[in-house]
């Protein structure tokens, strides 16, 4: 307990400058500038952040408002000394002409930045792609108009593409050839590209990826395949001319339009290592009761790899019929879990498919069973 006599210690300001920083970095930005009225000290405190986190969620919808906030954007932007994020997310976008988004593009490049994320409808200049420090990209909802860009993203390892439209599918080719180190990839493929070239090449390093498309094409599946976590969301498949993907350990797989558990079983041919797999499929009522076989020979991965597998279950007998597949031939299973949150008849208890599964032999004597109910 203070003394009556003991004065008050302003603790804050002790706190050294960078640490300072570090804490404001956490705020928008406008709330950290807004620190400036606070003292001498302060004043001058926000050239020093690392951090930019602009957003319009305050901004009233006229020119002139918005006039005034890409000037704040310009001015805090030119003003700072070692920019290393910038999360400019925006969702109003009627007076977005009024930056000049070319020069403010030249301007963070003269900052150390490793972090940039950009969310907006907005034409973007393909500068962005040439980058030497960026470490983190995350571009949503932009166009690149150009037709043939030039990247060059030689410390890049995280590149998320959302909802970004490219003039012709040979600059999402050369944004990807141009990232030689790239961990972490998401993006979504719907036609947002025109035009074809099979000239991907392939991403050595890449760890985690992320795609959702329509139909999942080979120049991305080559270009993909040394990657150890896959998440797949895709329409439909076309072909089964998929590489090796000898790296993959974990496969996450939804397939809306599936015609035939083959596809499924011939992906897994081409990943002889997979340990952890998610199914999914949704598919209309009229295409739940068709016929599956089982294959003539079992995947390498199911036979001696797969620990943990999840399958989706919509009410469909052939998803009870994989599900027994895998547990009559996974070895060293631990886990078979079934999900019935999506299943489309309410009638088909927990406990009917915790039967059905539990009558089939299991060739794993530590396998679990276990459902996620409806």
């Amino acid at each position: 307990m203070m003394m009556e006599n003991s004065t008050s210690i302003d603790r804050i300001s002790n706190i050294p400058d960078d640490i300072l920083c570090h804490i404001l970095s956490f705020l928008p930005t406008k709330d950290s500038f807004s620190t400036t009225l606070l003292s001498k000290r302060w004043s001058s405190l926000f050239k020093l952040l690392t951090a930019l986190d602009f957003s319009d969620y305050s901004v009233s919808d006229n020119k002139e408002s918005y006039l005034h906030f890409w000037q704040f954007v310009d001015t805090i932007t030119l003003s700072t000394q070692l920019i290393k994020r910038i999360l400019l997310t925006i969702t109003c976008h009627r007076h977005h002409d009024c930056f000049k988004f070319d020069s403010w593009i030249e301007t963070i490049k003269r900052h150390p930045v490793e972090n940039l994320q950009i969310s907006f409808s907005i034409l973007l200049p393909s500068s962005i792609f040439r980058f030497s420090t960026l470490v983190v990209l995350k571009l949503s909802k932009v166009t690149i108009s150009v037709d043939n860009i030039s990247v060059n993203l030689p410390s890049l390892k995280t590149l998320h593409l959302f909802l970004v439209y490219f003039k012709n599918r040979d600059n999402f080719n050369n944004v990807l050839n141009g990232c030689p180190i790239l961990e972490d990839f998401k993006t979504d493929i719907y036609n947002r590209s025109r035009g074809y070239t099979d000239n991907l090449k392939i991403l050595s390093n890449l760890i985690t990826t992320n795609i959702w498309t329509y139909i999942l094409d080979v120049p991305i599946c080559k270009a993909i395949q040394n990657v150890h976590f896959l998440i797949l969301d895709i329409n439909r498949f076309n072909h089964t001319d998929f590489p090796i993907f000898r790296n993959l350990i974990q496969l996450e797989l939804s397939v809306t339009n599936l015609k035939r558990l083959d596809d499924v079983v011939e992906l897994l041919r081409h990943c002889p290592k997979l340990q952890i797999f998610s199914f999914e499929k949704m598919e209309a009522p009229r295409d739940l009761f068709i016929k599956w076989k089982y294959p003539n020979s079992v995947p390498e991965c199911i036979s001696s790899y797969l620990k943990s597998c999840t399958v989706n279950y919509v009410g469909c007998p052939d998803e009870l019929r994989f599900a027994k597949y895998i547990l009559q031939n996974a070895r060293l299973l631990e886990i078979m879990k079934i999900d019935m949150r999506a299943t489309l008849d309410p009638r088909l208890s927990r406990t009917y498919v915790l039967e059905e599964l539990t009558s089939c032999p299991r060739i794993s004597p530590q396998c679990k069973l276990s459902t996620i109910p409806c």
